[in-house]
């Protein structure tokens, strides 16, 4: 094998380092153009934090009470009024806090007429209106107020005042969605379910209350 003399080895070496500053220099010039067209195609791009708006819902609960849910997406005060439709003040309550408040009213000494609930925060508000007639609420809207979920230690609670005696469907499914336990009340309800000689494993506490559905999730580590 003829081996090169140093001249042309310097001479290949040479041309090897043009090659490849080109090559770099090639590539330091697209790089803009390929990270702008990925961010105009989106691919670069953060998705838009979605705001949740505040909400206010009036659920009946007997003929003569209802639930009141004030959702907020921040901890801003927010004051909950009962009024007349003249702006006679019946209740008022400043609440401060970030997701759900649940308030329920006995309505049995109003007399009869249309009155509002309100929710106002920085300058806004939203209502809501009921009305009274017989001495008794209006029908409308949804019947139930949610079921409660509480765990304590390996014990998974439900309860449902369920005072309209609705049917209620209460299961357990395993995480294979397999049924465990499976019932149907029209009463009210309070279940409190054993995990501590189950497998580990999420399990699902299924909820049913007129067409509505709740899930809950228990985790046995």
């Amino acid at each position: 094998m003829k081996l090169l003399n140093t001249n042309e080895e310097r001479l290949m070496r040479s041309d090897y380092f043009a090659a490849l500053v080109s090559l770099i220099a090639a590539a330091l010039v697209m790089l803009p153009l390929l990270l702008s067209a990925k961010t105009k195609t989106g691919e670069n791009e953060m998705p838009a934090k979605v705001k949740i708006e505040d909400s206010l819902a009036f659920r009946y609960v007997t003929c003569t009470r209802a639930a009141i849910i004030y959702t907020a997406n921040d901890n801003t005060k927010c004051n909950l009024c009962i009024e007349t439709l003249d702006g006679d003040v019946l209740y008022n309550e400043a609440i401060r806090t970030t997701g759900k408040s649940t308030r329920v009213f006995d309505f049995l000494n109003l007399e009869d007429g249309t009155y509002k609930v309100i929710a106002r925060k920085n300058g806004k508000s939203l209502e809501r209106a009921f009305t009274i007639k017989g001495g008794e609420l209006v029908k409308g809207g949804r019947a139930v107020v949610d079921p409660i979920f509480k765990v304590n230690g390996t014990r998974a609670i439900i309860e449902l005042p369920n005072e309209q005696r609705k049917d209620v469907i209460v299961k357990v499914l395993d995480s294979k969605g397999e049924e465990l336990y499976s019932t149907v009340e029209n009463k009210p309800v309070f279940k409190n379910f054993e995990f501590g000689k189950v497998d580990a494993g999420l399990y699902t506490v299924y909820v049913d209350v007129d067409g509505d559905d709740y899930k809950f999730d228990y985790n046995k580590k």
